[in-house]
């Protein structure tokens, strides 16, 4: 009777242990979906409609659509018109259909919990006290507002992270190691990095030693939110070969502001590099407005690991209707 209590006893530990290391195994695997996907649309759901609304389309059809003509002056560089002429503050004198209070109105509507609206304000906060910088570097570099702000906002908080707060770095730019960086980092001497060990470029006017993939990580300080701002367009805009990881310069000409486009060309030609088919980006949607062509664009070049940055971008323009800036800017080409 002791040999088989003791039989049994030995199947019920191992039946447990199988169990607990399964369990385990189980747990692993979601904390890597949850680290792989910045536990965002988990833990603190951004303050967003997850659904896509016609919104845009018919916003663009009630202005009239945009021209060719004002598409061409647009990406031609010019400047003639007097509502773009750079006031003394720094402002773009433009008027534009995005309303702070439409925008408020229509979340409430949608059924946000006051939690979800006090984080929405944050947002549309950040919106207003940025979106002239963002608007000046669409005129000067064609990068579209919408982009820049829906990136700054998922990338920064809305301006409330401790990066941003301490650095005015809203993009998460990273110094470059040195050579001597380098040399220590390979022969794991990391005790031995100091700040001058790291490269910076302007506007950028020093680093910050900030914990983000290594603990070692320097990123790039500036005077200013707009210096950071015209930081990332000079990283958005470096001339580079496209089809190629870190090039994103081909992105603001291949997919013109106020139209529909075909991302399946770019797509493809990026598949080695992302690993990702054209039908993958918006569940087989190919044909998508400017702004969803460009956050694709983003992630074909590598910008971003997580793998729904492109979509989110998507649904924070649509949500925060940022389109309307960069229609606004285009129109006013047409005198």
């Amino acid at each position: 009777m002791s040999a088989f209590r003791s039989a049994t006893d030995g199947t019920s530990q191992l039946a447990r242990g199988f169990f607990t290391g399964l369990f385990v195994l189980a747990m692993v695997i979601v904390g890597l979906y949850l680290y792989q996907n910045k536990w965002e649309d988990i833990g603190k759901q951004l303050p967003i409609i997850y659904e896509l609304s016609d919104t845009y389309r018919s916003g663009l059809e009630a202005m009239g659509g945009i021209s060719a003509r004002a598409l061409q002056r647009f990406y031609e560089l010019d400047t003639s018109t007097d509502i773009f002429n750079e006031r003394q503050d720094g402002r773009i004198g433009l008027r534009s259909t995005w309303k702070r209070e439409a925008i408020a109105d229509k979340l409430e509507k949608a059924g946000f919990s006051k939690g979800r609206l006090r984080a929405a304000g944050q947002f549309l906060d950040y919106i207003e006290a940025n979106k002239e910088a963002a608007l000046w570097e669409m005129h000067e570099h064609k990068v579209p507002a919408s982009i820049k702000l829906a990136q700054a906002l998922l990338e920064s908080s809305a301006g409330r992270s401790q990066l941003a707060r301490k650095t005015n770095n809203h993009f998460g730019i990273k110094a470059r190691p040195s050579a001597r960086a380098r040399e220590k980092i390979n022969s794991r001497r990391n005790h031995e990095l100091r700040d001058e060990d790291f490269l910076f470029i302007s506007p950028a006017v020093g680093v910050f030693n900030f914990h983000d993939d290594h603990s070692y990580d320097r990123f790039e300080t500036y005077r200013s939110v707009r210096d950071s701002y015209a930081r990332h367009t000079q990283l958005l805009t470096r001339p580079c070969t496209p089809g190629h990881k870190g090039c994103y310069s081909w992105i603001w000409t291949a997919f013109p502001v106020g139209r529909d486009h075909d991302i399946t060309e770019a797509a493809r030609t990026f598949q080695r590099a992302s690993g990702i088919a054209p039908q993958e980006f918006f569940n087989g949607q190919t044909t998508v407005p400017y702004y969803a062509a460009c956050a694709a664009g983003l992630k074909m070049a590598g910008y971003a690991t997580s793998k729904t940055y492109h979509q989110k971008l998507w649904y924070l323009i649509d949500t925060y209707e940022l389109w309307r800036l960069d229609l606004a800017l285009v129109k006013g080409m047409e005198g």
